[in-house]
């Protein structure tokens, strides 16, 4: 995936199609049916296939598992596809960090933490030893393993990664690179803002965000927008609609996105998955309530529209595994998400059709029992993935 891509699915601007209406039960796939991607990788494997073509192959059944819920499944197929072509990063290295950088994405939805955390590193390092430490791939990459240890609660370890990273960057010129971190540390600095709104942490964030929208670095436009949607949300919580207000008047005078572009959004780390009534047979109690282990990975496919306005309507279940009330929270939020305004198609007005898979899990640890068992962490967490298909004709993956 480009750079640019990338950034923006983490910072939450998704890159869609235009879509017509459609009926949840219409939903069709786009690309191969599982059994075929099964049959092409078996084929694939039997007679030698060189190992770009292996890696293609499982990538392709591997997402297809993983889309159909099929979580440990997706990953022994990645898995035994690393047993293969590990031996090939050197001539193969971006191919390579795609199926460690898949394995790390399964793993985090199966609440495997220390495994998402050894692919992510795993996935730098094979960039790394393939393409050079200065290569453009592998600084981007770096910052992979930086948003690998915010996520499991190292945002300094973090936010110095961000800094190495843009520093070498400029060093190089590598200008698109550097404000991608940037940018990384300007959301870690709003993370700390939101959860303390202090002077300090509104300090520190007025001067990440001013830095990239005041003296942006060459051809990073896209990244400035998403400064100047981090810029609006720290003002509404302040008060103040101003900004967004601003945002969404420039979109409209341009004639409207091409594509969604979320303006406005709460935080879905602040959502309580308590509050959407999770199961309580043969749980485990955490003082508030009892977490079922039988809950765990638990998914469901959330489909939604956005409007030519840029509000979400039409928040609905596509399919699921399991319960689906802990999403109802979910759901509640994406329905307050704004976006901005979309370009006119013609005489009528776009729409886009997103879907997304959000999976209960409890990650897996050996710190509570002091026996190294390895058991589940009492208290849950949601894992989101986008599955609209970049190239889906109006209809969305199901």
């Amino acid at each position: 995936m480009p750079l640019s891509n990338h950034l923006l699915r983490a910072a939450a601007a998704a890159a869609l199609l235009v879509a017509g209406p459609v009926q949840a039960e219409d939903i069709v796939v786009t690309g191969k049916p599982l059994k075929d991607t099964a049959a092409d990788l078996e084929e694939c494997i039997k007679r030698g296939c060189p190992p770009n073509e292996d890696m293609a192959a499982t990538l392709a059944h591997a997402e297809n598992q993983f889309v159909a819920g099929d979580y440990h499944g997706s990953r022994k197929t990645l898995r035994e596809s690393l047993g293969r072509n590990r031996k090939h990063g050197k001539a193969y290295p971006v191919e390579l960090s795609s199926v460690l950088r898949a394995n790390g994405r399964v793993a985090e939805h199966l609440g495997e933490a220390k495994s998402f955390q050894i692919s992510t590193l795993d996935m730098r390092d094979t960039l790394k030893s393939g393409l050079g430490a200065d290569d453009f791939r592998t600084l981007a990459a770096q910052i992979e393993v930086g948003d690998s240890r915010a996520k499991l609660g190292f945002p300094m370890e973090a936010d110095q990664i961000y800094r190495d990273v843009e520093k070498r960057a400029l060093e190089l010129k590598h200008y698109r690179v550097a404000t991608f971190a940037r940018l990384r540390q300007a959301m870690l600095a709003q993370n700390r803002f939101e959860d303390d709104p202090s002077a300090r942490n509104r300090a520190v964030l007025d001067e990440r965000l001013a830095q990239m929208i005041d003296s942006p670095l060459p051809n990073s436009d896209d990244f400035v927008l998403v400064a100047k949607v981090l810029r609006a949300r720290k003002d509404r919580k302040a008060g103040s609609n101003a900004s967004t207000d601003d945002l969404i008047k420039s979109f409209a005078q341009k004639g409207g996105a091409a594509r969604p572009v979320l303006l406005f959004a709460e935080p879905l780390s602040k959502i309580d998955p308590w509050a959407g009534q999770l199961p309580v047979a043969g749980g485990m109690s955490n003082g508030r309530n009892t977490y079922s282990t039988k809950s765990n990975g638990q998914w469901v496919d959330l489909g939604f529209w956005i409007g030519q306005d840029g509000h979400v309507s039409d928040v609905e279940v596509l399919r699921s595994s399991g319960g689906v009330n802990w999403a109802k929270p979910v759901m509640g939020n994406i329905s307050k998400r704004v976006y901005a305004p979309l370009r006119q198609d013609g005489d009528a007005a776009a729409g886009f059709y997103m879907v997304e898979r959000y999976t209960l899990v409890a990650r897996v640890t050996d710190q509570v029992t002091g026996t190294h068992v390895r058991v589940r962490e009492q208290r849950p967490r949601i894992e989101m993935i986008e599955l609209t298909a970049e190239n889906n004709e109006g209809k969305p993956v199901g």
